[in-house]
């Protein structure tokens, strides 16, 4: 430039804490630990309580493939005890936490005491829209895995099925028997597609949502033997405000709920505080454009239901999140940016 040379750098950041989930606990440890290193930092990785064996195992692999000893570290812990240390740690340069809004937003607080850079990956309530023009018999079919995947402990899940008046009845008779049919069984079972949910607790959070008067308008079947097993279950919601509607259940549970055309489409799908993830089909491109614009969210698909993809970046609007993860950029996030000026100018 003018006068001189000018030359950017980004430079590691320093020590990054990541801290995990139990839903996803190998690859979310990993896509956060990964370009952390990559860039040139330290990572100290606290995984979940209920899921510690994967990241100790990660640790140990990392070391046989040469990584320096102390470079990547793992601290199993209760999140109070372990995470709330990272967090306040001074020598910790940013905090990757992927999880509850609720513990986010703690999280955010605390990082905020030390102007201390964090991206948060949290709670979702995706919207799964079914307009009049598209392959019904397709969108149904697809429609279970967008909620059911991983026992619906996702917090992608296309837990909100919108469904155009028109083809609305169309559209539920074509489900109930993809959902009724979906196979629920062992995990180690090759032929299983959802297993159990994680824990007690998780389950009765999930019955929380569904009170035994709940208008069901389909219910799977789970085993009745060993397992905290919850049946799939789609629920008509009586009104946008039900809270099984609106908040995220975290379970094999989904609501559908009406729309009359493009813009109430959008309307519902932008009703809530999450914005991660969502579903449009359609066989009118123009239309899956002007929606995907206006939906308030930070990965979407459409005619398909696929949300990570690890060349691309990933994290949400509004209470789902903040920062991004994955795609080309990814490095960047755990670099500091430094500008040199060197003047040439005789003096």
């Amino acid at each position: 430039m003018a006068g001189g040379l000018n030359v950017t750098f980004h430079e590691p950041l320093g020590v990054v804490a990541v801290i995990a989930p139990w839903n996803f606990p190998m690859p979310i440890a990993a896509w956060g630990t990964a370009p952390a290193l990559a860039a040139g930092n330290a990572v100290v990785l606290k995984p979940a309580e209920t899921t510690p064996l994967t990241a100790l195992r990660l640790a140990e692999l990392a070391l046989e493939a040469g990584l320096p000893e102390g470079l990547f570290q793992v601290l199993p812990g209760a999140g109070p005890v372990a995470g709330a240390a990272l967090v306040e740690h001074p020598g910790v340069a940013k905090v990757v936490f992927t999880g509850s809004t609720a513990v986010g937003k703690g999280i955010m607080a605390k990082c905020a005491e030390g102007v201390k850079r964090v991206t948060l990956e949290l709670g979702g309530k995706s919207p799964n829209i079914v307009f009049a023009d598209a392959d019904i018999e397709r969108a149904a079919a697809a429609a279970p895995g967008s909620f059911l995947d991983n026992t619906g402990q996702d917090c992608c899940a296309r837990s909100r099925i919108l469904v155009q008046r028109g083809v609305y009845d169309r559209f539920m008779e074509l489900l109930a028997p993809a959902v009724t049919s979906f196979a629920v069984g062992d995990p180690a079972d090759p032929a299983t597609a959802m297993g159990p949910l994680i824990s007690a607790a998780q389950r009765e959070r999930v019955r929380s949502y569904v009170p035994e008067d709940a208008p069901a308008a389909i219910r799977g079947e789970a085993p009745k033997g060993k397992g905290f097993w919850y049946p799939a279950t789609v629920l008509e919601a009586t009104g946008q405000g039900d809270r099984a509607a609106v908040e995220e259940i975290f379970g094999p549970v989904a609501v559908v709920l009406p729309f009359e055309d493009e813009a109430d489409a959008v309307r519902l799908a932008n009703a809530t505080d999450y914005g991660l993830s969502g579903s449009i089909w359609t066989r009118d491109v123009g239309r899956a454009v002007r929606v995907s614009r206006a939906v308030a969210a930070g990965n979407l698909s459409v005619n398909s239901h696929s949300s990570v993809r690890y060349a691309t970046p990933f994290g949400g609007y509004k209470q789902s999140g903040l920062g991004r993860e994955l795609g080309p950029d990814a490095l960047t996030a755990f670099t500091e940016t430094k500008n040199v000026f060197i003047s040439t100018e005789e003096q």
